[in-house]
């Protein structure tokens, strides 16, 4: 059986997986609960048993994942001595393999699963993915997921949705299980969690200061900046509200007053448009995910809405729910984005690459960072290799992070150099990170400015 199928930590194949392409529900934390999508609760678990994967034709997959792993070793500089080469290794992932974000555990799951074929043929250690379940956001399901992992005596794992909902993060530090989200990054109630780190910029405050140096270039008119966005209940509203506010003023707006909070996974506008209207900002920030901007970009058009509106996240959900829309008027968001068609340095061509290769479609940001994470659990191990250290032990992999935190990325880079981000020892959240200014128009993306944490090396593209 391959290392990598959906195993339990007693190599049983998971069922009640459902892969449907339906509402994004991860977690793209900003402050506070950080408009976790994971927060609907009412996630079904399908009871469809997945699909036995067809057995490959010949020995080209093979040959395509040893090249690739040539590739893959030479471009990170390995040293044999400390791969892990042969060394079997159990790794939690702990994604949303049922309920409504299923289809975004099945990218992020692709990622996984390419980085493990691509480690393996470099040299590096033979890992095994222990999938686990948390439903799309079900925090007993997450609690459950961590005691398993945890008693399986698993010291390393990757996990969405901030940890489910913060409800893994006991027994994460029960059992010093060494942690990467690269799903929704920390957001601030996973900040500076033991052994818990999140990898990639949360939304909306990290895009914030970039975002408004860019508007500030291209829409000099505007002046005014208001807040449509998700309810995720108290205290995160509001000190999501505190902090969003503060980088308003910080780049040089004046918040109109407009801050209206619309149910996770809403559909209909029609009660909050006329409220938008009344008091319309020059820039509104549309902080929702998943299918609900699409949704609302398409009834904002016939509303006669003039405002500049931009998102934060941009999915396929989204574009089908604009309903033609996100094509014809286009749409602008700001974060972290991955983009397929235009991959930078080495690393990510060869990812972008293999990945349509093997999937026969193109990668999306979540794949692109489950993949990186798994590149950088291979380095942490590396590192403890080469101290002398048991990469079975979650501590010594944490202990190994910290002697650098700079890893390695898919992102960033130039035609010739592997990109790096930049975690913080003490929130654990990302300091140097790719992001940029996006627009979505006629079946395109287009980027606008790119920039890092901060608004730090802004610049129009």
């Amino acid at each position: 059986m391959p290392n990598n199928e959906h195993l339990d930590p007693e190599g049983n194949e998971l069922t009640g997986l459902t892969r449907r392409e339906v509402l994004h529900r991860l977690g793209l934390a900003g402050v506070g609960a950080a408009f976790v999508p994971g927060l609907v609760r009412n996630a079904a678990s399908a009871a469809t048993k997945p699909k036995p994967k067809a057995k490959a034709k010949g020995k080209a997959p093979a040959a395509a994942a040893g090249g690739a792993g040539a590739e893959l070793a030479k471009m990170l500089n390995i040293d044999p001595k400390f791969a892990a080469k042969g060394l079997d290794f159990p790794v939690g992932v702990v994604l949303a393999l049922s309920g409504t974000g299923s289809f975004y555990g099945k990218t992020m799951s692709r990622g996984v699963d390419l980085a493990i074929d691509h480690i393996k043929a470099a040299g590096g250690p033979a890992f095994k993915a222990i999938y686990k379940d948390h439903k799309s956001g079900d925090p007993a399901a997450g609690q459950a997921a961590v005691t398993e992992l945890g008693a399986a005596g698993v010291s390393a794992k990757l996990a969405s949705y901030v940890d489910d909902l913060g409800a893994m993060f006991q027994g994460t530090e029960q059992y010093k299980m060494f942690t990467l989200d690269g799903g929704g990054g920390t957001s601030v109630f996973g900040r500076g969690k033991p052994y818990f780190w999140g990898t990639r910029a949360e939304t909306p405050t990290d895009p914030l200061p970039g975002l408004f140096q860019y508007l500030h270039k291209t829409v000099p008119a505007a002046k005014t900046v208001g807040l449509m966005g998700w309810d995720v209940g108290e205290p995160s509203n509001s000190l999501i509200k505190k902090d969003v506010l503060a980088k308003i003023a910080a780049g040089g707006y004046t918040h109109n007053g407009l801050y209206e909070l619309v149910p996770i996974g809403n559909q209909d506008f029609s009660q909050v448009l006329p409220k938008i209207k009344q008091n319309e900002p020059d820039v509104m920030l549309l902080v929702n995910y998943g299918q609900d901007p699409g949704s609302f970009v398409n009834q904002s058009v016939t509303s006669g809405i003039k405002s500049t509106i931009i998102g934060f996240e941009f999915t396929p959900d989204g574009v089908n729910a604009s309903k033609g829309s996100y094509d014809s008027v286009g749409y602008t968001f700001a974060y972290d984005y991955f983009d397929p068609n235009t991959p930078v340095s080495p690393l990510a061509k060869l990812f972008v690459t293999e990945f349509k290769a093997k999937y026969k479609d193109s990668p999306d940001f979540y794949a692109a960072n489950f993949y990186e994470n798994m590149l950088v659990l291979w380095e942490v191990m590396r590192r403890t290799l080469k101290k002398g250290g048991d990469t079975k032990k979650g501590d010594q992999l944490d202990a190994a992070l910290r002697d650098n935190l700079t890893v390695v990325s898919v992102y960033a880079g130039d035609a010739t150099t592997v990109g790096t981000f930049t975690l913080d020892p003490t929130t654990h959240s990302v300091v140097k990170r790719g992001m940029g200014v996006f627009e979505y128009k006629a079946g395109k993306v287009t980027t606008k400015a790119t920039f890092g944490i901060n608004g730090e090396g802004f610049k129009i593209v």
